[in-house]
């Protein structure tokens, strides 16, 4: 894996890239109670940014360690519906804003030292 500093984290090398179908049902699983497979960083934020060019935005998002040398669970890792006002998706329903919020909680996971995957949850704007 290469890293790119300007994303905060590896780059997958182009044979780890999700593939179209890959995407696709990851997307159709975050639209379910069950929410997407659980995703490293990387294939997490492709299901993101792929979820964000259908007009759906970040939902809610589940963080959990990889391994056990991890720092404590911390729940600002995450998006529960139950952030701040104005910092999850029932209070500004955007999915831009929705995808910023999940690039500051990847940006805070990193800084606190915490290799983490994600579950995702997506949505459209009006629903």
């Amino acid at each position: 894996m290469t890293t790119d500093r300007r994303r905060g984290g590896p780059l997958p090398a182009p044979h780890q890239l999700p593939t179209p179908a890959d995407l696709e049902d990851w997307r159709t699983a975050a639209h379910t109670g069950a929410g997407s497979p659980w995703l490293p960083v990387d294939l997490a934020e492709a299901l993101v940014r792929y979820g964000l060019y259908h007009g759906e935005g970040l939902r809610m998002m589940e963080a959990a360690s990889r391994t056990l040398h991890e720092p404590p669970r911390d729940v600002a890792w995450e998006i529960i519906g139950a952030d701040s006002p104005g910092e999850n998706w029932e209070d500004h329903r955007d999915p831009e804003r929705a995808f910023r919020l999940f690039r500051a909680k990847l940006r805070m996971a990193q800084g606190d030292g915490a290799r983490l995957q994600y579950k995702i949850w997506l949505g459209r704007r009006d629903g």
